[in-house]
């Protein structure tokens, strides 16, 4: 059973990751978009601006599980390299509790404001502000999962995680 929510949850997060890469080639496109039309045509449409800033919101909170679950999120790693291996575990796994519980606080808190969000329109688009707010309680799920799911990593698949990233970094030049 465990293995299949997994899978579902792997699916949806590769899923989430093309939708954010396509985002970034939107906005991407429709700000060139706009510089073209308003230094070329003297003419800038009104949505292209309000869309770019929804696709950003999107983008951004959309990454944040993919960061954590790449390990690419903001760390000191310092000090927690000064730890032994065991110490460097459990930090791993306070560490993981305390993303989930901010996946946790995005989830509810991102379903309220997305909620009294939906009573608003934006201005260029009239589309319902919600929209841009929606993304915060998806991202909100799939960061609880992913914590989740790397809190119970055993410390004998920790152990090859760290020794596969040391061997990455003595690599380089």
């Amino acid at each position: 059973m465990l293995g299949i929510i997994r899978r579902v949850f792997h699916t949806i997060e590769r899923l989430l990751e093309y939708l954010a890469m396509g985002m970034l080639l939107a906005m991407t496109a429709i700000i060139c978009y706009q510089v073209v039309l308003r230094y070329v045509f003297n003419h800038s449409p009104s949505w292209s601006e309000e869309i770019a800033i929804v696709l950003m919101i999107w983008f951004g909170m959309l990454s944040i599980p993919i960061g954590v679950r790449l390990n690419i999120h903001i760390g000191i790693e310092f000090i927690y390299n000064m730890f032994p291996l065991r110490m460097q575990w459990m930090v791993s796994c306070f560490v993981f509790l305390v993303i989930g519980g901010f996946g946790a606080v995005m989830l509810f808190s991102g379903a309220e404001l997305v909620e009294f969000m939906t009573m608003s329109t934006l201005p260029a688009t009239k589309l319902p502000s919600a929209v841009e707010y929606i993304v915060i309680p998806i991202s909100g799920l799939m960061l609880i999962f992913t914590a989740l799911e790397l809190l119970f990593v055993p410390y004998g698949e920790f152990l090859n995680r760290v020794q596969a990233i040391s061997r990455e970094t003595s690599d380089k030049p």
